[in-house]
């Protein structure tokens, strides 16, 4: 039975992975979108609110002790998608929502997330099929240091204790060289170097990650500049992205990075841009059918 609901899902992921975005799943089906609107009589962060739920933001002006008197997520034009929102990092005044972390260990965050709270379609459980899509933009200054940065996670949420991202798309400093790449963390941690930091910077990119939940799942993620310049697709096979003991697992978009080694993060303000999130969720036909 296991394996028809793999099939399955994979039929549905090349067929997401080539452009054919309008064809039927098979059940279960559910969609919600955001997109930044200008027009709009709603601040950035009420129309996150309105798509991925009340408490889906972890801003530091959202937290008493942080950063209050300054609006880490807002929106502005953009020439080539019309609009955008942009998320704010402040090296030294932001910090991670209410947490104190002990020296060594310090890190900030600016992130939207799906959440108990959210809607079931931002919440994936096992044997269900997700896909993610947004565009992302580095800030031309934004600077790495050789410890994390994440600009993507699909994390678990458990009762039972507090488990690894399954996947993080991230910006590090890898034997001297500043490169994005994605980080999986089953049994053992892998890598996958995506692209040069330089060649990604300051460039729309159009990403798609369709991750299938299971004891042994499969993640397909492609990322796609728009000006061609920057394309890779990696399929990732028998990956742990899902155990007994997770509730369900959660999107979270924009920065989450280490202040290890503040003193090597050039700039105390930086900045990425998001926009048009489609996340998807559908369950596979089972024999019984």
């Amino acid at each position: 039975m296991q394996k028809n609901l793999m099939f399955l899902s994979l039929t549905f992921f090349f067929a997401l992975l080539s452009g054919q975005e309008k064809r039927e799943p098979e059940t279960g089906f559910a969609e919600i979108t955001l997109g930044a609107d200008l027009n709009s009589s709603l601040s950035a962060m009420d129309q996150i609110r309105s798509a991925f739920g009340k408490l889906s933001i972890e801003s530091p002006d959202l937290f008493e002790g942080n950063h209050r008197g300054f609006q880490h997520i807002q929106m502005q034009t953009d020439p080539e998608l019309g609009s955008c929102f942009v998320f704010y990092i402040h090296r030294d005044l932001d910090g991670d929502m209410d947490k104190t972390w002990p020296p060594g260990k310090e890190r900030q965050r600016n992130e939207i997330k799906g959440y108990k709270g959210s809607s079931e379609t931002m919440k994936a459980q096992n044997l269900e099929t997700t896909s993610h899509t947004w565009n992302f933009k580095i800030d031309p200054s934004f600077s790495l240091t050789h410890q994390f940065c994440h600009f993507f996670q699909l994390k678990p949420v458990s009762e039972k204790n507090s488990p690894l991202p399954i996947l993080t798309l991230s910006g590090v400093v890898h034997s001297g060289k500043e490169e994005l790449e994605l980080r999986f963390f089953d049994k053992n941690s892998r890598r996958i170097k995506l692209a040069d930091w330089e060649d990604c910077k300051g460039k729309w990119l159009r990403i798609k990650c369709i991750t299938s939940q299971a004891e042994k799942g499969e993640i397909h993620f492609s990322i796609q500049s728009t000006d061609g310049t920057v394309s890779a697709q990696h399929r990732i096979e028998n990956l742990m992205t899902w155990d007994s003991d997770f509730s369900f697992v959660r999107p979270k978009w924009g920065i989450y990075r280490s202040l290890r080694e503040k003193d090597r993060i050039r700039n105390e303000e930086d900045r990425v841009y998001l926009n048009n999130f489609t996340v998807r969720k559908w369950k596979t036909k089972s024999d019984h059918n």
